[in-house]
């Protein structure tokens, strides 16, 4: 007798750790190499989201590698994503200031929220300095060649995650109960963003990504023509935009507080702008509502459950 098993979930969790680190490993160093004079903001950007991939899939797959050797790579990553962070979190700044200063049949005179576009200006130019130095130190590179070696140590169920003898561990094996982890993760978040403090939608927001991460990184297993991801997606993308509005309102009225040097024109569109900021950030709340009902509906839980049964089922083929 043969079994059919879907090409995804058959991997061996060994293969699919070791192919999936090596890759992610080498997407994070493509992205460094494109970091470098003026510090592109897409180039941030894309090197951001490959280091997040990165990290949980280290987390994913690292659980049998050397502690030591794991945690000497999460805490140089995890320098580098507090850096790339430092300079997003500017140019998302810079961005929602420039679309509030062209935006049409606005009150604000650009001019005037020229001391907000110099102080993050600044602060970016110094953020975007700190990074490109942290990627020129040899712990990168030595974090980088740490990852794709944790990936080549994974036990693929031959010691002691052997199963029946010689069975090896695959995907199917793991997988489910790692997706079901992450999902329950958002789940637990029962709040109403309609009312919720923004700081546990932001919370709630940062178990999503996780979830999607984790869904990505078994893409090649899960059901064909699932939305999973997206559903998730369009989730994250709504708490994120509530965040950035916030703390766009927030940074702005730190800098008017700071500034002895303010006129009147640029204190009233200083706060302006913040005051925008502020009602964007609160048309967000039922958007998000709306993405996280249908993360939390039955019919989301279940096209997932379906997605995981089809990844470890095994039809017998005689």
């Amino acid at each position: 007798m043969t079994v059919d098993v879907k090409a995804g979930g058959d991997r061996l969790w060994s293969e699919a750790a070791a192919d999936t680190l090596a890759e992610l490993t080498g997407q994070v160093h493509k992205r460094a190499k494109a970091i470098h004079g003026d510090v592109d903001v897409e180039a941030v950007h894309d090197m951001r989201t490959a280091t997040r991939r990165l990290r949980t899939a280290i987390t994913i797959y690292g659980e049998d590698a050397d502690r030591d050797d794991r945690e000497a790579v999460e805490d140089e990553l995890r320098r580098i994503t507090r850096r790339l962070g430092a300079v997003r979190d500017l140019d998302v700044l810079l961005e929602t200031l420039e679309k509030a200063s062209n935006a049409r049949g606005g009150k604000l005179d650009p001019n005037d929220l020229d001391p907000l576009r110099r102080s993050w200006g600044d602060e970016r130019a110094t953020e975007a300095e700190r990074l490109t130095a942290e990627l020129k130190r040899g712990r990168f590179d030595d974090a980088l060649a740490g990852a794709e070696q944790l990936g080549e140590t994974v036990d693929g169920g031959t010691g002691d995650g052997a199963r029946d003898g010689d069975q090896q561990l695959r995907v199917a094996h793991r997988a489910p109960t790692l997706i079901w982890a992450s999902f329950g993760e958002v789940l637990a978040y029962e709040i109403d963003p309609l009312t919720a403090d923004p700081a546990a939608i932001h919370e709630m927001r940062i178990a999503a990504k996780k979830l999607r991460y984790t869904l990505e990184a078994f893409q090649d297993a899960l059901e064909p023509g699932a939305t999973l991801i997206e559903e998730v997606t369009a989730l994250q993308d709504a708490g994120g935009q509530m965040h950035d509005a916030i703390v766009a309102r927030d940074r702005a009225r730190e800098t008017t507080r700071g500034a002895d040097d303010l006129d009147k024109a640029e204190r009233a569109a200083i706060e302006a702008f913040a005051g925008a900021q502020d009602r964007r950030a609160e048309s967000c709340r039922p958007i998000t509502a709306h993405r996280l009902t249908a993360v939390r509906s039955r019919v989301f839980r279940e096209s997932l459950a379906r997605a995981i049964v089809g990844m470890g089922h095994i039809a017998p083929r005689y």
